[in-house]
């Protein structure tokens, strides 16, 4: 491949704000319940928090929509959502963030996905996390709410430059669904990018899927430790899973790109020294590459801007994204 170069990574992150992108995703409302600490109880040997603050954040492929739409992309979210209070929270959160929630289907039988934490520590304490708490609905799509999101699939797939599954496990995506989306994308040449949680292997024929090391080792049934097992499963997945590529993200290790006739192509961590918060990197990371991918940057060069992302999304605290202003500072610093 050509040499991966600073003005090049610097033109695709410029041409973000021009690709239409539709994320397809299990929702997730990210929950934050803030506490000061008061004392320990006499009840149980925990602490005793007095409410200061809580707030809704997009989770799940909410999050990965919401790290496009920071990178300027015009984006469009389609998932599914309760008719409860979390699930307009949600929406009001993601309308703010400049995300189209047209498509979005409310189900009345169906609580929105929520994960709650718990924070303690004031303003002048650095907060941690006390207990987490998954109140998760992973019951598959009822029939008549699969047919309509088929019934709007066309609709949906005009006049895009990119599309994202990210599969959480919660249900959205049936076989049809996944088959038909990835089946009509191809047929009009839109990259299909894949974040799939619990089943990779469902998402045959996409442009590229994004396995993290755990989810990798799940899907061929083997711990992978070392770089030549993970060279050997990410040649195994793609090939096996038709893929035009496979991206395998190894946490401080870096990152493999596999492709057709080609050798692995391994990079680095960016900054991992300086990792604060790993939460949402995996969306920082598949939403990036996308965009990339869409903007015109091959393979190679998309990874390196995803790598970049990541680096700086992992000095954050909690759920954040990456905006253009930052990526393009964090390439020129490394270049």
């Amino acid at each position: 491949m050509e040499l991966v170069t600073v003005d090049k990574l610097l033109f695709y992150i410029n041409s973000f704000k021009n690709q239409k992108i539709l994320v397809v995703g299990d929702l997730i409302a990210d929950k934050f319940v803030i506490g000061d600490p008061e004392r320990l109880s006499r009840e149980a040997p925990v602490l005793i928090l007095r409410h200061r603050d809580e707030h809704i954040l997009p989770g799940g492929g909410a999050n990965a929509a919401s790290n496009i739409a920071s990178l300027q992309a015009q984006v469009s979210l389609a998932g599914l959502l309760g008719d409860d209070l979390a699930g307009k929270q949600l929406q009001n959160e993601l309308i703010q963030r400049k995300i189209n929630i047209d498509n979005l289907i409310v189900d009345n039988s169906r609580p929105t996905s929520v994960k709650m934490r718990v924070l303690a520590g004031g303003e002048q304490i650095v907060k941690q996390q006390v207990v987490r708490i998954d109140h998760l609905e992973d019951s598959p799509l009822k029939q008549e709410l699969e047919e309509k999101f088929l019934d709007e699939l066309d609709r949906l797939l005009q006049d895009l430059d990119g599309i994202l599954l990210s599969d959480y496990g919660n249900g959205l995506f049936t076989k049809r669904i996944r088959q038909e989306i990835i089946a009509k994308a191809r047929k009009l040449n839109i990259p299909v990018a894949v974040d799939s949680r619990y089943n990779l292997a469902g998402f045959k024929q996409a442009t590229i899927a994004t396995p993290n090391l755990e989810e990798a080792s799940a899907a061929v049934g083997r711990e992978l430790l070392e770089q030549a097992e993970v060279d050997w499963a990410g040649e195994k997945l793609r090939e096996e899973l038709l893929l035009d590529y496979l991206l395998i993200t190894q946490g401080g290790a870096g990152m493999t790109l596999f492709s057709a006739d080609k050798v692995p192509y391994h990079i680095p961590a960016a900054n991992f020294s300086e990792v604060f918060d790993v939460t949402g990197a995996g969306d920082t990371v598949v939403g990036t590459l996308l965009l990339a991918l869409a903007a015109g940057a091959q393979p190679e060069e998309a990874i390196h801007l995803a790598n970049h992302a990541a680096g700086i999304v992992v000095r954050k605290s909690g759920v954040a994204t990456v905006d253009p202003v930052e990526l393009r500072a964090e390439v020129k610093k490394n270049a």
